[in-house]
């Protein structure tokens, strides 16, 4: 990045504010928050009532070709348009509850029969009353039926419900009874209601779905225009005045590869700029991530934790070949990732020109996992042929050990990582003691396990291994430090040297968990299909219409099972190796984070 200032004349600084933002590279230093400046505040609110009333609008366009031409043009207008919108919703919300609470009103007259509720007031005017009553069904026997002048109606969820008949002014004789309210409506008056009410709600329905792709590029284009104003907004209250507030100081930066053109554009301006010198370690320099197209798609996993600072390496490249690995062996079936993949790669064709980053990502664990499933000899719940090898590598029983060993290499690498993060920042001196400590540890592990493996060394390579072990000692304890007491560093060697037996062993044990996750996965997923088999039914008595039926739950079974299997599989994946990433990890590769990301003033 490369760092500019701008000295602006208090009447220019919009003008010179408008021209920058044409240019759209530059990222403006923030001095002042802007969260409690109160028109901005207005701004962040009508966007969120945008984004809420294009949630809602969606489903009304789906499987409608999108409206390319918008007619908004002005704040205003959006404003309008949302209030419409609003409205319009708001009367959908409203038909929606009066044909919810009529049908409610109608499964309880529906209990009644189709009465006539004029007949009802008939009887009134003749000094007889027909009082609505339910009881349990325990309750209600031959002998209170014949003592009251009652007529059974219907029974419901354990209660009866009746009628009594009684003349005027009489007092109400059933107080062991809980008397209801009397419908004021029949069935048949509540039926024609509902039919009303349904016509009325399609009809609005129908014209809201008939005008949602319009409305969704219209308010689409509203939310960019709230969004300029926003950024504007924000980049004007960030110079500093100076001269009685004469004069702004703006100070931002702009990628280096783009501050030539950058400088020719302001050249004939007016504006006076000059670059200048800035400390990364004291200040917030923005981060502009810059990988390939297969790193690129695991950004989001980067970005999930924390950017990396300007004084560091951005490892997304580094951790994406680890993830992608992870994952297939959490997933532990070839078929599941089979799914993922053809998922991913058919959402992101019908998705051509939007943001595909996270259908790439899912691409890329898919393939991966499946390539990961066929090695652990696992589809869909299945055993494949080479799995069931004593001597395959790379059989259940060996999976642990392979766990381990590779989240062993995944920490070694972390610890590479951070001893060339530590010269780069500090310089090689520096870097010395964390290049002898991988040494170190990897020269133990082989002169212990190489023997375990009978596998014998010349004897010249012996001795060169014991010698990389030696001189890794003389360095992590005597040059972990440059530049202090002897004794210093001595003491620092035994203090890091108990922090890497202890954590080396926890961190180690924490890759089991990739063995046990794709374990779980593969055994749920056998369950399922025994369950499924075993409702087919086989021999010689078994019927037509039996093995029909078997089939048809067989299918069930394998369904709903699978399914509920790959969405548990799915998270556990995602899950695991992220954990595995932003701790065991980047605690041994040292990353610090805290980076900003690079926003550059710039018209969307």
């Amino acid at each position: 990045m490369s760092k500019y200032a701008f000295l602006v004349f208090h009447r220019d600084y919009e003008a010179v504010l408008h021209q920058l933002r044409e240019l759209g590279v530059l990222h403006i230093q923030e001095r002042r928050d802007t969260r409690e400046v109160e028109e901005l505040q207005q701004i962040q609110q009508e966007r969120g009532e945008v984004k809420t009333l294009l949630r809602q609008l969606r489903p009304f366009a789906e499987g409608q070709d999108p409206e390319l031409h918008p007619r908004l043009r002005q704040r205003a207008e959006g404003q309008e348009l949302c209030h419409e919108l609003h409205g319009l919703l708001e009367l959908r919300g409203q038909k929606q509850q009066e044909l919810a609470a009529l049908r409610a009103e109608a499964s309880e007259v529906a209990l009644w029969g189709d009465f006539s509720p004029e007949r009802l007031e008939q009887l009134d005017a003749a000094g007889y009353q027909l009082e609505f009553y339910s009881m349990p069904l325990a309750r209600y026997t031959e002998d209170f039926e014949a003592g009251h002048d009652v007529l059974p109606i219907a029974e419901q969820a354990g209660r009866k419900y009746f009628v009594l008949v009684r003349r005027s002014g009489d007092a109400a004789p059933l107080t062991e009874a809980d008397r209801l309210a009397r419908p004021a409506r029949s069935v048949a008056q509540v039926e024609e209601l509902i039919a009303q009410r349904r016509e009325e709600l399609e009809t609005l329905e129908r014209s809201i779905t008939i005008e949602a792709p319009s409305h969704l590029a219209e308010l689409e284009q509203y939310d960019r225009l709230l969004e300029n104003e926003l950024s504007f907004g924000k980049a004007q209250l960030q110079a500093e005045r100076l001269a009685d507030e004469r004069l702004y100081l703006l100070e931002g930066f702009v990628p280096t590869e783009q501050a030539a053109a950058f400088e020719q554009a302001l050249a004939g301006s007016g504006c006076y700029f000059k670059q200048i010198d800035f400390d990364p370690a004291t200040e917030r320099v923005p981060i502009q991530l810059k990988n390939n197209s297969f790193a690129r798609s695991f950004e989001f996993i980067t970005q999930l934790f924390s950017l990396p600072n300007y004084g560091e390496i951005d490892q997304t490249v580094l951790i994406a070949p680890f993830f992608m690995l992870f994952f297939g062996m959490c997933f532990g079936d070839a078929g599941y990732g089979l799914i993922l993949l053809l998922a991913s790669t058919y959402f992101r064709l019908r998705n051509k020109g939007g943001d595909n980053s996270l259908l790439s990502l899912g691409q890329w664990l898919g393939g991966g996992a499946f390539v990961v499933g066929l090695v652990l000899g696992s589809i869909f719940g299945m055993e494949l042929p080479w799995a069931r090898d004593k001597d395959y590598l790379f059989n259940q029983d060996n999976m642990m050990v392979i766990a381990v060993v590779i989240g062993l290499i995944q920490v070694f690498f972390g610890k590479l990582v951070g001893a060339y993060k530590t010269s780069r920042q500090q310089g090689w001196r520096y870097a010395l003691s964390g290049y002898a400590w991988v040494l170190l540890l990897i020269g133990l592990g082989l002169i212990y396990l190489l023997p375990k493996l009978e596998i014998v060394l010349p004897l010249w390579l012996q001795y060169g291994l014991y010698g990389i072990v030696g001189l890794s000692v003389l360095v992590a304890f005597l040059y972990n430090s440059p530049g202090k007491n002897p004794l210093v560093n001595v003491g620092s060697g035994l203090w890091t040297s108990y922090n890497n037996a202890s954590g080396l062993l926890g961190d180690a044990l924490s890759y089991i968990r990739l063995f046990a996750i794709g374990l779980t996965g593969s055994i749920l997923g056998s369950v399922f299909n025994q369950l499924a088999m075993s409702c087919i039914p086989s021999g010689a008595d078994a019927s037509i219409g039996g093995i029909v039926i078997g089939w048809v739950m067989a299918l069930f079974i394998l369904a709903f099972g699978h399914t509920i299997n790959f969405g548990i599989a799915l998270i556990g994946a995602f899950v695991h190796p992220l954990r595995l990433t932003f701790v065991e990890y980047y605690k041994n590769s040292e990353f610090e984070g805290g980076g900003r990301p690079y926003a550059p003033l710039k018209r969307k």
